[in-house]
């Protein structure tokens, strides 16, 4: 009689899971979580954006310590991200090229002349770094930069109204210290479009004679000073997740509409007066994990 014995397989040990996309997650929901409660307020969002290369280096991390020690993984990528948020929340402000334009470092310059025009309409496309727009030119538009990257694409006349448009050459992997400098006339009405990146931008219109204006910009610290409306004036801001300021001009009327999910709104919404006035800024915002205030 022949016996046969069955041998039983131990097991295969099961590996263990990727630590690394999880707390990655954790890691960016705690700093958009301060940002939209305001504990990041002078936090640029272009540093945020720039340190996607700690993702990488997190992956390859945990792909080559896991296997070994879990533990080990997880201390790893613990000492990464903590370095890499405490180098966001506490690094000088102009260590990515800083948050604003520099004055004196412009290398390059585009300029529309002035053909007896009464009415602009400019589109601004704008990639990632600093800019500023105001008011005072004494062309039709002015454009400083602080790299070889104006380009000025279209300039129609139709009458006395100019449609111009301008917009960043994109062909670099880092923006760092990139700035742009923008002028438009104080004295003819003005239609203004930007779409931007990711960045600093400082849109003063309190010189302007603005008609309209529709700004679409991604992760950024935008601020828009607003001028004395005459009529209703619309404005438009589609943003990302950023930290949007609103500063109106005193004695204005306006209403300030917010659509999107978790925003943080801090200042007044609407004046008592807006409803009646006849001229009244409307303003009109589509954000999403963003920190909004209206001053």
């Amino acid at each position: 009689m022949t016996s046969t014995t069955s041998t039983i397989a131990a097991p295969r040990a099961r590996p263990n899971p990727s630590i690394a996309f999880p707390l990655v997650l954790i890691a960016l929901g705690g700093l958009f979580l301060l940002g939209t409660n305001g504990y990041l307020a002078g936090v640029s969002w272009i540093r945020i954006g720039s340190l996607w290369p700690v993702i990488l280096l997190v992956i390859g991390v945990d792909m080559l310590l896991r296997p070994r020690s879990m533990i080990a993984a997880i201390a790893a990528v613990i000492v990464i991200l903590g370095a890499a948020i405490l180098y966001v929340v506490a690094a000088p402000p102009g260590l990515l090229g800083g948050n604003g334009v520099s004055p004196g470092g412009f290398v390059a310059a585009e300029t529309v002349a002035r053909q007896g025009d009464s009415e602009l309409a400019l589109t601004i496309g704008y990639g990632a770094g600093a800019l500023r727009l105001s008011g005072g030119a004494t062309e039709l538009v002015s454009v400083r930069s602080s790299h070889e990257d104006i380009d000025l694409q279209r300039v129609a006349r139709s009458g006395t109204s100019s449609s111009v448009t301008v917009r960043s050459r994109d062909d670099r992997m880092t923006f760092e210290g990139r700035s742009w400098d923008v002028r438009v006339p104080s004295d003819i009405p003005v239609a203004l479009t930007m779409d931007l990146g990711a960045g600093s931008f400082d849109v003063d219109l309190t010189d302007v004679m603005i008609t309209r204006a529709t700004l679409n910009n991604g992760a950024s610290d935008l601020t828009v000073d607003l001028p004395r409306p005459k009529g209703n004036v619309p404005i438009i801001v589609s943003t990302g997740a950023s930290s949007v300021t609103l500063v109106m001009p005193t004695g204005a009327e306006y209403r300030v509409t917010t659509s999107g999910a978790l925003n943080t709104i801090n200042g007044l919404q609407e004046t008592p007066g807006y409803a009646a006035a006849a001229d009244r800024l409307s303003i009109t915002m589509s954000a999403g994990v963003s920190t909004i205030t209206i001053r």
